[in-house]
Formats: structure tokens, sequence, C-alpha cells
């Protein structure tokens, strides 16, 4: 069988140098995708027969022979500026490379090829690189309670469509960069400085990075890990005033199920914030809100009293004579103090007696 010369040039580049040894190999990982803006690395290896001496390296998409008249993206002979494509290897057998901020163009199967004084090679397998786009990163717990005893421990996982064996994953707690990577963190000993929402980002642009996952570890000082907040210093409220109760704990509750309870009866509110306008006495109760509907983590109750507009100055009266009468019993109590620490005659007596 004949071949022409095109057909030749390319099994020559494919295999190396006519005659070579086979010490001529090109090493990359198994085919991948990443999420369009992150960061992926290309592991990569080569090895060709001792004594020849390295001249150039190309990583190059599409083509087959990846050989130095088609289009690369890396080429060691040409000075790339502002390149998104950069080669983190040697010229002794590290060939990696990292693309920075990936757009779905990337998408390709990328070949590296090396020169040497004695031939080249190109390690026509390649690696098939997919980018794909509008994919949620998440955060994964091994647990399924967001509340974890102190002293216990807790793996969370990075997780989307695409493995991220190949990705740089980056970690931070209440939006504060943690110094772990990798797609997981595991946290062990747990007190109280852990708790907090977690989030995971492609890169550290943060441009995608996942929903917050809350951890809370333990109980506060109070004893209680969630707790209800008013809008009002009061707990009495007038017939049709309004109020507005908040849902609280170490982190947000945007990533939770809050649920709320008036007397025990649960409400169909489920935000972190429950409104509560035009208020009527059937709004007078004990409020509560819980992490789940199983109500394992319930905070203490909320009171409120809804009063018409004659019992709430009745109440406020109330209250004014309360301060008033706790000011009173302060200034007696004070005066009372006050005399039985003067000096009594005795002393006048030893006093004058030192004088003379």
């Amino acid at each position: 069988m004949k071949m022409n010369s095109w057909t030749l040039s390319v099994l020559l580049l494919l295999a190396g140098p006519l005659g070579a040894d086979p010490g001529w190999h090109v090493e990359y990982p198994d085919s991948f995708c990443v999420v369009e803006g992150s960061t992926a690395t290309i592991p990569c290896s080569f090895t060709h027969p001792a004594g020849l001496q390295m001249e150039r390296v190309i990583w190059c998409p599409y083509s087959l022979i990846c050989h130095l008249t088609v289009f690369n993206v890396y080429d060691s002979s040409k000075v790339r500026a502002d390149s998104r494509f950069l080669y983190l290897g040697d010229r002794v057998g590290n060939c990696t490379l990292r693309i920075i901020k990936t757009v779905k163009q990337d998408s390709a199967t990328y070949r590296f090829h090396f020169q040497t004084n004695g031939g080249g090679y190109t390690g026509w397998k390649g690696v098939v690189v997919t980018v794909i786009n509008g994919e949620d990163v998440k955060v994964r717990s091994s647990v399924t309670d967001n509340v974890v005893k102190e002293g216990g421990q807790v793996t969370l996982t990075c997780t989307s469509a695409c493995s991220f064996h190949r990705l740089d994953v980056h970690w931070y707690r209440n939006g504060q960069a943690l110094s772990e990577t990798g797609p997981a963190l595991h946290l062990s000993n747990l007190t109280n400085d852990d708790a907090g929402d977690y989030t995971c980002s492609l890169d550290s642009s943060r441009q995608k990075t996942s929903a917050p996952w809350c951890l809370l570890v333990g109980e506060d000082e109070d004893g209680e890990v969630v707790k209800v907040r008013s809008s009002v210093t009061d707990n009495v409220v007038k017939e049709g005033g309004q109020v507005t109760l908040t849902c609280t704990s170490a982190c947000s509750f945007h990533q939770l199920d809050v649920h709320w309870y008036r007397n025990g009866h649960a409400l169909p509110e489920t935000s972190p914030t429950l409104h509560l306008s035009n208020l009527t006495n059937d709004d007078t109760g004990d409020y509560t809100c819980s992490l789940d509907s199983s109500r394992q983590k319930t905070s203490a109750p909320w009171s409120l009293l809804v009063v018409e507009d004659e019992d709430f100055d009745w109440h406020l009266t109330v209250s004014v004579v309360s301060v008033l009468f706790a000011v009173f019993l302060l200034l007696l109590a004070g005066l009372v103090f006050a005399k039985r620490s003067a000096p009594g005659p005795e002393h006048e007596i030893v006093y004058r007696e030192v004088v003379r």
C-alpha cells in the first residue's frame, strides 16, 4: 500500500520519529467537565528518549496532530500577553495546563505536542474538556440536621453537575475565606466558633458561589440555638397596630425550613420573619419558631398581648406606676442606708476629744 507524504507526516508526528524507541509518551487525565467561569487544571506528563534536548512545547485544541502550523492555545516559542491558558509545566516531564475563567467556547479536545532536537511527538489521545453553563453550585452536608453537638463533626461537599477534582474550590464561613481547598470540607471537634454560613466557590473571584449552608453548634450562652426577636420593646400592642417577629440564630435562615407557631399551633408562614399587622385579640398568644417541622429546635416563646385603646392606656398607666414605685423604693432604700451610715453622737465626742 502506497502512502502519500501527508499521511506519512501524520504518522511520524503521532508516533514520534521513525525508528525511535517507545520512550515517547504523553499522559492525560480522563475527560471532564467544568462550570463556565471557573478555573480548570489539566494535569499532564510526558517522556522522551534520554539524551534529547527539549526545544518547544505546544498545547492545541481540535487538531489531531497539534503540529507547529495549527492553531494553538499555548506555544513556548511565542509571547502571549494576558492569555487565559497558563502553562504550569516545564521542559523535563510536566506539561500541566491551566484554563482561567473558562467560557463555553473552550469546550474542545486538547492535545500536547513537544519538539526535541531529535524529533517531536503529539499525545494524540488528548483530553476532552466540556464547559457547561448555568449549573448550580451547592453545598451538601453529611448530616441531615443543621444543628450539630459541640465536639461533633460534619463534612461539607461542594457539588455541581461537574466533577470538581480538576477545579479550584474555595470555602468561606460568613464570607471569610478559609484555608481549606478542595471539593470536601471536613470539620471536627466542633465549637461555637464553627457556627455560621458556609459557602463554596469554584475560584477566588466568587463568580460561581453556592448558596450558604447554615451550621449551628450546640447551644448558645442562653441555652438556645433559635430565638424570636421583636420589632417592639413592649409585649403589649394596640389593636390595629403591627409587629414583626424574626427567627434568629448564629447564621441566616434562607437555606433552612423555618416554621412559626402561635400557642403551639402551626402558622402558614415559613419565612424567617413573621409580619403581623391590623392586630386583633385573636393575634394574642405565645409565638415560637422552629428550624423544621419536627420542632426539635424550637425557640422560647415570645408573648404578644393585643389590647383595645382604653385597655392599652390602662396597661400603660400600670407600667408607669410600676416604674415610679420602683424608683420610690430605690430612693427610700438609699435614705435608710445613708441614715444608718451617718456618724452618731459618740463619734462626735471622740472627735472633739482628739481636737483638744
